[in-house]
């Protein structure tokens, strides 16, 4: 699969290969998607979902593209963070989309081109019907980037805003 085309970015999906290079911190995983990867990426909360993510793909592959996709710049083939889905979309068509930049890389419209392009390709999709998302309550940029997706609150639990988004 051939990785998302944006005006800066380029978005690759993960395949278990490569997720392993990344757990591993093994060098070649910077050849594959043809970037450099920052001693600081993957951060820690990706850190700790990658065996998870590494143990599902290896039970059900068809889980890909459905995971983990690393957000790099065009111009300087660097990764800035990553973005994906918390697995494919379960029966009723619904599924959660999640992000993380490096700090350095925040607050110059990345996220919001990585994300974009994202729901577009997920609503491209058979069988894609719902897409939701949850943020911490304090966390006001990932609140700007749904609501720049068009994704509504619809409510709140503890410290976590809920979000969805209809496939028109």
């Amino acid at each position: 699969m051939l990785p998302l085309d944006t005006a800066r970015l380029l978005i690759y999906p993960c395949r278990l290969p490569l997720l392993t290079q990344i757990y591993l911190r093994h060098p070649d995983a910077g050849e594959v998607i043809q970037a450099h990867i920052p001693d600081e990426w993957p951060q820690q909360d990706l850190r700790e979902q990658l065996p998870h993510f590494i143990e599902l793909l290896q039970h059900d592959p068809a889980s890909y593209p459905w995971m983990l996709w690393i957000i790099v710049s065009k111009a300087g083939k660097t990764v800035l963070g990553d973005i994906g889905f918390k697995g494919r979309p379960d029966k009723n068509g619904v599924v959660e989309i999640g992000y993380a930049l490096l700090p350095s890389h925040r607050g110059q419209g990345y996220m919001k081109e990585a994300a974009t392009a994202l729901v577009a390709w997920a609503f491209q999709q058979p069988h894609v019907r719902k897409l939701i998302a949850e943020c911490d309550i304090t966390n006001t940029s990932s609140r700007k980037i749904l609501q720049h997706l068009g994704m509504k609150e619809t409510m709140t639990s503890g410290e976590m805003l809920h979000w969805h988004l209809l496939n028109k």
